[in-house]
This record gives structure tokens, C-alpha cells and sequence, in this order.
């Protein structure tokens, strides 16, 4: 599993209950995990520690939606999975909610700095003295096209 942004990732506590009626699956469970990651303002590495508690319905594939057209979601069709064979593969549900539920943004602090653009300084460690105010912004194009149109 590629725990991208994490650098690492493993469940640390993880609970399944597994159900059968008529062909159907339902399984009930929860995980919690932990990772490392840089910090997405100051690269500075943080611990990550994310968990859920997910119910999925998982369905024979024969008795699944037929065809290769398109079909229309629900919002309970996202919580129905379809299986092949004669079992399903525990660790397969597990990788799955873990994927849905690590982190998109990961910051060290709500009030991390972040790095200088100009110089790379740590914002949170020192001073930047370099004048990265003076310097141009990325959007500052933007100003100027407004100020040419008026």
C-alpha cells in the first residue's frame, strides 16, 4: 500500500465483525493507525495518528449491476462492495479504509509558519531577515492585469 503523503503508516488497533446473510457480507469494523509525514508548510516530520469506524455491505459480484453502461450512484451504493468466490480477503477491507482515511494536508501546528519562499528559513525556528516581503508573489501578475484594464 503506498500511504502517500505518509512515509509510513501501520494499523495499531483494529476490530472486524463479519455477518453472512443470504450471500451478503456486512462488515462492521474499526482501526486506528499511525504514521509519519512532513509537514506540507515546513517539511518538519509529524506524527499522524487517524482512525474510523466504517459498516460496508459486501454483495456477490453476479448479483452486482449488469452491463458495462453507465449506471447512477446513490449514497448508500457507496457503502456496498462486491466480492468474487467463496470468501473475501480481511486485509483487502482494512486497506481500504485506511487509503480512504489518511490525510490529505498534514501541518505540524494550525500556526506553523512555514518556510521562506526566498530563502528556505524555517519561519518557526528563525527570523528571515532576507526582505521575502519585497519580492514578487506568484499572483502579483494579477494585480497587474487589473491595474492595466482600469
Amino acid at each position: 500500500m503506498d500511504p502517500s503523503p505518509l512515509n509510513s503508516c501501520r494499523v495499531v488497533d483494529a476490530d472486524l465483525v463479519l455477518t453472512v446473510d443470504a450471500g451478503d457480507i456486512l462488515a462492521d469494523g474499526s482501526f486506528s493507525a499511525e504514521g509519519e509525514a512532513p509537514c506540507d508548510r515546513c517539511t518538519e516530520p509529524v506524527a499522524v495518528r487517524f482512525g474510523k469506524t466504517f459498516n460496508i455491505l459486501l454483495t456477490p459480484r453476479n448479483r452486482g449491476p449488469a452491463g458495462s453502461g453507465p449506471i447512477e450512484l446513490r449514497e448508500e451504493d457507496l457503502d456496498v462492495g462486491y466480492y468474487d468466490g467463496t470468501g473475501v480477503e480481511v486485509g483487502d477491507i482494512f486497506w481500504e479504509q485506511v487509503a480512504l482515511e489518511i490525510p490529505v494536508k498534514v501541518v505540524c501546528s494550525e500556526d506553523c509558519r512555514g518556510v521562506c519562499p526566498a530563502c528556505g528559513a524555517n519561519r518557526n525556528r528563525e527570523a528571515c531577515s532576507c526582505g521575502a516581503q519585497d519580492s514578487p508573489g506568484p499572483f502579483d501578475v494579477l494585480k497587474n492585469l487589473k491595474g492595466k484594464k482600469e
